[in-house]
């Protein structure tokens, strides 16, 4: 029997496509609006692109060595894991470092010497350029701004005659005149007080732009053009420093590296310092201890009338003790001594010598290397400016070779001094040795009061050595920084990127474009319906 069972009708469903003929057909009707945005915005582009100012990189990198502490919780390894200890002790320093580099207190008294307080521009083939201050007709002093908002704020110069000038509020179309003023006299307007000298020599500037503040400069020029990286595997500081003008640049990089490392110094000397400072005072204390158990015993003496025979004999063997030590320790410090003079008669490194010199106590020598070091600094960083035959790069290498000269001398001289005091602890020895032999028993009361000195004057000698330890690492300190790599600026600005810029623009400009013209399609099928 035939199925006369019918299936009803079912909608027929439309799947929604993207038709590729109809988006071509698209952009193809709108091809000439999209081809002038595109064009008319990738020119615009070019044009901001073009009157970009080019910045150029100047770059260093300065070892940081860790500090003695960091040293310590380096050398932990796990058994400072186990306390709790971790070895990030020279990270943490260097990473301080790092962030100290950045901060406005480092580059103020920078700013005093990198002058960033006016910049003068020069309009040419449409766009302003940046001079350097050596280079314009004009200068600026006791620049003032009443009012902080007006910070960085512009000028236009306009020479009138060889004592004469305009200046002007910028404007979008007509520039407003401010007054016309003389040179070398105070300007006092409604915004800043300056007075405008006329140099000699140099370029007329056409802008000037007044900064004045120097937390305003750090805010908006130093701080977003000066980074500072740290080496995760090595204590090394990178810096760099994007500017307009190179020379200020390298100026700039320079000074705050030496700024930086005075601060840095500065830290280190203040924390030994206070530490010092807290040993005086145990060492002031412990002295007063160790001079009353003296009396104690002198008077224990007087009051039992005796001549405490065998407390005499201990004072000899303590003294003989005493004198022994001191030859040792001068036989270790003329070990030292002959050490240094072989050193320097080599002429090797004798700005090295310093930490040897402290525990030598010789503090004339010292100060003499102190600023041995100072100027091979100072001739390290002119010899990276000016050749070999540059009066003051020779002025200075005679000063370092007379220095030199005095140093080996002071060491020869102290040699000399420390063998004759050998000599006389070595008499001093034989007569201890002769005075024991005849020395009688001592008496039994004054153990205790000897036990007390002894262990008084023990720690008498600790504190000692202790401050002089810190004291010594306020010697080191200066040794902590070295520069690895010169300052190098390169000859390529390296910001901004500007085909990198304009190609961008003009993608997307073109996307905008394609997108409006869609846009407009909708509209138009839109209004149809």
């Amino acid at each position: 029997m035939p199925n006369n069972y019918t299936i009803p009708n079912q909608p027929i469903i439309e799947e929604d496509e993207i038709d590729l003929r109809e988006l071509f057909g698209t952009i193809w009707r709108y091809k000439w609006s999209i081809m002038i945005t595109t064009i008319l915005i990738t020119i615009a582009t070019a044009i901001v692109t073009y009157k970009m100012p080019k910045y150029y990189k100047t770059t260093t990198i300065v070892e940081v060595k860790p500090k003695d502490d960091d040293k310590a919780r380096l050398s932990l390894g796990s058994a400072g894991a186990l306390l709790g200890l971790t070895g990030s002790g020279s990270a943490s320093s260097i990473n301080k470092d790092a962030a100290l580099m950045g901060m406005y207190s480092t580059s103020r008294k920078v700013l005093d010497k990198v002058n960033l307080t006016t910049q003068f521009y020069k309009y040419k083939n449409f766009r302003y350029t940046e001079l350097p201050e050596n280079n314009s007709s004009i200068s600026i002093s006791n620049l003032h701004i009443s009012d902080f908002k007006k910070y960085g704020m512009e000028v236009i110069f306009e020479p009138i005659s060889d004592t004469k000038f305009s200046l002007f509020a910028p404007s979008f179309f007509f520039n407003k005149q401010l007054g016309e003023f003389s040179y070398g006299v105070p300007i006092k307007t409604e915004n800043f007080h300056m007075t405008i000298h006329k140099n000699t020599k140099g370029i007329v500037p056409d802008k000037v732009k007044l900064n004045a503040n120097k937390r305003h400069i750090f805010n908006t020029i130093i701080s977003k053009n000066l980074s500072s990286t740290v080496d995760k595997d090595n204590p090394l500081l990178t810096i760099s420093y994007f500017d307009t003008i190179p020379q200020r640049a390298e100026a700039y990089v320079s000074k705050l590296i030496s700024n930086y490392i005075n601060i840095s110094i500065g830290f280190d000397i203040e924390d030994a310092q206070i530490t010092i400072d807290s040993l005086n005072n145990q060492i002031k204390e412990f002295e007063e201890k160790v001079e009353s158990a003296s009396k104690h015993m002198e008077e224990f003496k007087s009051d039992n009338k005796i001549l405490e025979p065998r407390a005499q004999a201990q004072a000899l063997i303590r003294g003989k003790e005493k004198t022994a030590e001191q030859i040792i320790q001068f036989n270790y410090q003329l070990d030292l001594l002959n050490q240094l003079v072989k050193h320097t008669e080599k002429n090797k490194n004798i700005d090295a010598i310093a930490p040897v010199l402290v525990e030598l106590q010789d503090q004339p020598t010292l100060a003499l290397v102190t600023k041995l070091q100072e100027l091979e600094l100072e001739i390290a960083s002119l010899s990276q400016k000016f050749k070999p035959a540059y009066p003051k790069l020779k002025s200075i290498q005679n000063q370092i070779r007379a220095i030199k000269s005095k140093i080996r001398s002071n060491l020869k001289n102290l040699k000399k001094t420390m063998k004759a005091r050998e000599r006389s602890l070595k008499k001093r020895q034989k007569e201890y040795a002769s005075k024991l032999q005849v020395a009688p028993t001592a008496e039994k009361e004054l153990r205790e009061i000897l036990r007390k000195f002894t262990l008084n004057e023990k720690l008498y000698t600790y504190l000692l050595q202790q401050r002089a330890s810190t004291e010594l690492k306020k010697a080191e300190a200066i040794s902590r920084f070295r520069i690895i790599e010169p300052i190098y600026t390169n000859p390529a600005p390296a910001k901004p990127k500007k085909s990198l810029i304009v190609i961008v623009g003009f993608t997307t400009a073109l996307i905008l474009s394609i997108f409006l013209a869609f846009f407009r399609e909708f509209l138009k099928g839109s209004r149809e319906r």
